[in-house]
């Protein structure tokens, strides 16, 4: 429970940096700390989600969130990645890669994850990673401005 504040600290300079040119700045301010608190809180006390993360001398730098897709419950779905400006390639392929095998042995056969259409550089990320893109595509609203979205998936 000690993590939350340090998890929603990262979050909160992680949504800063990767939606920036996405979103309006005076809009951005509004991913504080209190804001994502009560999610973080949520995936850390409800064992619906894992968390998974990465700390380099005492400091969180990256972190993973996974669990069963509440729409289709043999699958997987990947919540959310969050990475400061450190992570490595490496970090991040390490994270990725437990996440998968936590699902793979939960029983799961696809990982699904939803990512920024216009933001290639995640985009490239996942698909070295191995995640596809399968055609379904979402508009969700964030901060008031209407965001595209397409779901990608790994096969377990």
């Amino acid at each position: 429970m000690e993590d939350i504040p340090r998890l929603a600290a990262l979050k909160s300079t992680y949504v800063r940096s990767l939606y920036r040119g996405f979103i309006p700045q005076e809009l951005l301010c509004r991913a504080s700390v209190e804001r994502y608190i009560s999610a973080i809180t949520e995936w850390m006390e409800t064992g619906l989600y894992h968390v998974a993360l990465i700390e380099r001398d005492g400091v969180i730098g990256s972190y993973i969130v996974y669990g069963r897709n509440p729409e289709e419950p043999f699958n997987g779905l990947v919540y959310e990645g969050v990475c400061d400006h450190l992570a490595t390639t490496e970090e991040k392929r390490l994270l990725v890669d437990h996440c998968l095998s936590s699902l793979r042995g939960q029983g799961h056969t696809i990982a699904y994850l939803w990512i920024l259409v216009d933001n290639f550089r995640v985009r490239y990320l996942f698909e070295t990673l191995g995640f596809r893109p399968d055609g379904a595509r979402e508009t969700r609203e964030m901060f008031g401005q209407e965001l595209r979205i397409a779901r990608y998936q790994y096969k377990l």
